[in-house]
């Protein structure tokens, strides 16, 4: 006898048939998140990238690191932030679709670096939403991915640090505008102890850096000996 379960999700996908999150066309599970013709679109980051901040060079310089004094140990990005990915994670991160979650998470697991990065580090987080924020949402977008890719390396998933000022959107700022943005929001929990701890910080997009670069200081300024900055996407 059919299992019910199998039953109600056929009936489902009979009426609410699932599509690519990207461009409507029919998929034939919620979890593959994009068809056949956005997955051939997406743009992975597989080579000439920086070995420390993993933007993909220009003529083998790296401009963000030429602009900017990074905080963090190393960085890597999964795709370039450009459509069908740029899509998909507005939709992950403001439309309440969750199932991105283990698709971006997944292709974390097969960037260059990632094992290299899974055997090298002791725990994994992700940036934190202020609790009004969160609130608001239901969820932190970045925090969905990371304890999938903790229970993947199984890693333990911690959360040492805390978004205490419900700051503005970064999206229409420069970097000196967010950095402004970002001064005091985040601080390290009380009663915790990430001494010698090597950490793997987990956000959604790497823009200019600045969110991952500051929560990477209030991580080092804990104690944490090293951090791993690891992104769906990187904008360039």
């Amino acid at each position: 006898m059919p299992h019910w379960k199998a039953i109600l999700n056929s009936v489902d996908n009979l009426f609410f048939p699932p599509v690519c999150l990207a461009c409507s066309e029919r998929i034939e599970r919620v979890k593959d998140v994009l068809c056949s013709s956005c997955r051939e679109l997406l743009s992975p980051i597989t080579e000439n990238y920086c070995d420390k901040c993993g933007a993909p060079m220009i003529d083998f310089t790296c401009p963000d690191c030429a602009e900017r004094d990074f905080v963090f140990d190393i960085a890597r990005a999964a795709f370039i932030y450009r459509n069908p990915v740029q899509e998909l994670i507005h939709i992950f991160k403001y439309d309440a679709f969750l199932a991105p979650a283990d698709f971006l998470s997944q292709t974390l697991l097969e960037i260059p670096d990632a094992q290299k990065i899974a055997h090298n580090f002791d725990c994994i987080t992700s940036v934190p939403l202020h609790r009004v924020r969160y609130r608001e949402r239901g969820y932190n977008q970045s925090e969905l991915i990371a304890r999938k890719l903790a229970i993947k390396w199984n890693l333990p998933y911690i959360e040492p640090v805390k978004r205490h000022l419900p700051t503005e959107s970064q999206t229409t700022l420069n970097v000196e505008e967010r950095i402004n943005n970002l001064k005091n929001a985040f601080s390290l929990k009380k009663n915790i102890n990430i001494a010698g701890k090597r950490v793997i910080l987990v956000d959604d997009v790497f823009t200019t850096g600045t969110t991952v670069n500051e929560v990477s200081r209030i991580l080092k300024k804990g104690g944490a000996s090293k951090v791993a900055v690891l992104t769906a996407a990187r904008a360039i």
